[in-house]
């Protein structure tokens, strides 16, 4: 009610204001309802009316269409709403259609424009749009080709869109409301240098929208209860100062392809995401992100462009700072450095140790960062928990990287790097090598309860050693895609997944010293099924295979190496192919053969029917007691 008053009691100002500074003009008075005046209706006024004048409207309700041509003062006598109101006559026309400069149309209540506009300045300037009701349009108030302009202390509710600019550069909107419409509140495309200050936008698909609309300044406005708050795409150098964009469903603020912004001061809380970057040179000060499900996020896990944004510690989440490291060299983050999120770009002798991180798109993020340590750190309840993207020589070792929505860890065309001893559960994949991921070691790495895969190696991420990790509880424990090949893969226990070892038209892998086990299938050597590419040349020996089904192998692949002096994995003196073992106790190598005691079966293991395992290993069997003339064993 007192934001009410207030709205009147400013119209009324503005009204007094126009009349008192246009004393040398006519005015004309425009009868409604039971109001007298000398016109029936508004187009009749202005048809008569001189450049200047002022057409004074009294309270009723009118059906038409308008069209002002003059330069002229258009006022409502009662500006509340619903008392001076103009109902569109041809939904197919805007209720007014200026194509005049300088003209003032304030105080109505327009309706019903459902396929066009409540107000459309068409290629004009210095007009001014004041303290107007808008409800059931296409496009409240439409800007086209039109600099300049003022559009204040509006309202617009229920319509598909609110406030709407094309091609319309230096314009005010303020203290403007947007409620519940279908889709905009406001809306810019190719409108540069405008000013949006202390409007709100609420309940809609997105609060304001600027795309391709450089150097805008969005100052002391809320977007609230909308699918998106603020989103910026291609509208490099603007400033968003002081907003509130809190409880939308997605994005809070978002920038896109918009380089050389300026955040500062604004606050984004329960939102999906906070506050997310896909843009660079971007100036960020104390900005405020709390309550989000991902607070921060600046880039994907595959972006490749330009990062140097200037992120100070005064920006916060959930109350701990982020820390953006650009050209750092011989840092080290502990717990008491307070960070809530860290990204290092193009860093150097990086080492971040205890730190919990929460809560955001990525906890850690690392771009062309060489030598970085990254030790015992727990990361949680991200998107994704930790990315390496172009670095080499970095170490992961002793994090707990858990219940993340997306990857624990992403390696993405990184070299020589060690990822040992770290545990990872109930995330969506547990380490990923993409991106020609090469040269990489993961060792004794525990990944349990990933919903798609333990460890997966894609994009021709090849020369990378896989030893002694415990997987289980994923639709994959180990993926192989996209020729990955020569990779190592040694001393692995899998259990209680789909597929134990899932290969996808990759070739020249050695798979040996594997337990896999209580899985649905224990290797699967597989088509590429976008190119047919088969899975071959891959060698599979010394392995330990109990499962529903234990191979697949529509491939050419070798099963076997040459009986070798060495100890298997079962226990015996020499290395040859796999054992065969079944979830009932009666597989291949549980009742094969062995006349000769070498823990060789004495016949061939058909994997498939054009697959063998040539040199099928068995338990040493015990030897049989028997009964003496004595009675005695």
């Amino acid at each position: 009610m007192k934001g009410k008053k207030i709205f009147v009691l400013t119209a009324v100002f503005t009204l007094l204001i126009i009349i008192s500074t246009s004393a040398s003009a006519k005015t004309l008075y425009v009868k409604e309802g039971g109001c007298t005046g000398e016109y029936g209706n508004l187009q009749e006024a202005i048809n008569a009316a001189a450049e200047g004048d002022v057409i004074l409207v009294c309270e009723g309700s009118t059906v038409e269409n308008v069209i002002v041509n003059k330069s002229l003062d258009i006022i409502a006598k009662n500006p509340c709403i619903n008392k001076t109101v103009i109902t569109v006559l041809d939904p197919e026309h805007p209720v007014f259609h200026v194509i005049s400069d300088s003209v003032n149309i304030s105080g109505f209540t327009l309706k019903g424009a459902n396929l066009t506009y409540g107000i459309y300045l068409d290629g004009v300037s210095e007009n001014k749009i004041s303290n107007n009701y808008f409800s059931g349009n296409w496009r409240s108030i439409v800007l086209k080709d039109s600099h300049e302009n003022s559009l204040e202390n509006n309202c617009l509710s229920n319509s598909d869109n609110g406030i709407w600019l094309e091609s319309s550069g230096q314009n005010s909107i303020k203290n403007n409301k947007a409620d519940s419409n279908r889709h905009y509140g406001f809306y810019l495309n190719a409108s540069e240098n405008n000013t949006l200050q202390n409007n709100c936008a609420f309940k809609g698909a997105i609060g304001i929208y600027m795309e391709n609309s450089s150097g805008c300044r969005v100052i002391d406005s809320e977007t609230s209860n909308n699918f998106y708050g603020i989103y910026l795409t291609g509208s490099g150098e603007s400033l968003l100062e002081n907003n509130t964009a809190n409880s939308n469903e997605m994005y809070g603020i978002y920038l896109g392809n918009s380089n050389g912004s300026t955040l500062e001061g604004n606050i984004a809380n329960s939102n999906k995401w906070g506050i997310y970057l896909d843009s660079s040179s971007n100036v960020l000060k104390n900005n405020t992100m709390s309550g989000n499900s991902r607070n921060f996020g600046a880039y994907t896990y595959h972006y490749t462009g330009e990062m140097n944004n200037t992120i100070d510690t005064s920006n916060t989440v959930d109350g701990k700072s982020i820390y953006y490291l650009v050209g750092v060299s011989n840092k080290t983050l502990d717990s008491d450095s307070n960070a809530g999120v860290v990204y290092c770009i193009n860093c150097e002798n990086i080492t971040l140790k205890d730190l919990v991180l929460k809560n955001s798109s990525f906890g850690i993020y690392l771009y062309n960062t060489q030598n970085p340590l990254l030790e015992e750190n727990n990361i949680s309840n991200n998107e994704h928990g930790i990315y390496l993207g172009k670095c080499s020589v970095v170490t992961l070792r002793g994090n707990e990287v858990n219940s993340n929505e997306g990857d624990a860890f992403i390696l993405s065309n990184c070299r020589n790097c060690l990822v040992e001893e770290n545990n990872a559960s109930n995330n969506m994949a547990g380490i990923w090598l993409c991106d020609i991921s090469r040269d990489n070691i993961l060792k004794e790495n525990t990944v349990t309860y990933s919903s798609w895969c333990c460890i997966d190696l894609g994009d021709e991420s090849c020369n990378n050693t896989l030893e002694g990790n415990t997987l289980s509880g994923a639709y994959e424990g180990i993926y192989l895609y996209g020729a990955s090949e020569k990779n190592t893969l040694s001393n692995n226990t899998i259990t209680a997944s789909s597929y134990g070892l899932f290969t996808e038209g990759c070739g020249n892998n050695t798979i040996s010293g594997n337990s896999i086990s209580g899985n649905d299938v224990g290797i699967s050597l597989n088509l590429n099924w976008t190119d047919g590419t088969n899975s071959s040349y891959n060698i599979i020996y010394d392995n330990y295979l109990n499962n529903s089904k234990n191979a697949e192998d529509y491939g050419t692949n070798t099963w076997n190496i040459s009986k070798t002096e060495g100890e298997n994995l079962v226990g015996g003196l020499y290395l040859g192919g796999n054992f065969w073992a079944s979830p009932e106790g009666n597989g291949f190598s549980e009742t094969a053969s062995d006349e000769d005691g070498d823990m060789i079966a004495d016949i061939p293991y058909n994997v498939t029917e054009t697959n063998y395992d040539y040199l099928p290993l068995v338990f040493e069997k015990p030897v049989e007691k028997t009964e003496n003339e004595d009675g005695k064993k």
